[in-house]
């Protein structure tokens, strides 16, 4: 187990019509390590559950307006310094509740965000069945 202390808190709006994980990266990219949760509305989703027998993501499309329950994550570094948000979502509508790894999401309305910033980097370094793990 590592122990974060949180260095700042950014608190972002992501406008209709944009993409999350995009306009997230854009906001991240001189952050090391934190992690993210937000609320409020996405038109359009890819969200994928992992299937650990087979090594790889199950995507599912998501259309029309569902409220977005839940997004939360953690932000991190490759070895190479490459920033990488692993993100999870649940979003419901009247007809049902989708929950997984965000792949992509188009907001609507309005998307609020909080991003909590750590002291010090959160690695993304071992490899293992089919996954790019943090060092905890």
């Amino acid at each position: 187990m590592k122990t974060f202390k949180i260095k700042n808190l950014h608190f972002t709006r992501i406008e209709e019509g944009k993409e999350i994980i995009t306009e997230l990266k854009k906001e991240c990219e001189k952050i090391k390590g934190g992690v993210i949760i937000g609320i409020g509305g996405i038109n359009k989703a890819k969200i994928a559950v992992f299937d650990p027998k087979k090594g790889r993501y199950n995507t599912r499309e998501v259309k029309g307006f569902h409220e977005v329950a839940s997004l939360n994550g953690n932000i991190s570094r490759k070895k190479d310094g490459e920033l990488v948000l692993h993100l999870h979502i649940v979003v419901a509508s009247k007809k049902e509740i989708v929950a997984g790894h965000l792949i992509e999401a188009y907001v609507q309305p309005t998307l609020e965000v909080a991003i909590f910033e750590f002291n010090k980097e959160l690695k993304r370094t071992i490899e293992a069945k089919g996954l790019t793990l943090i060092d905890a």
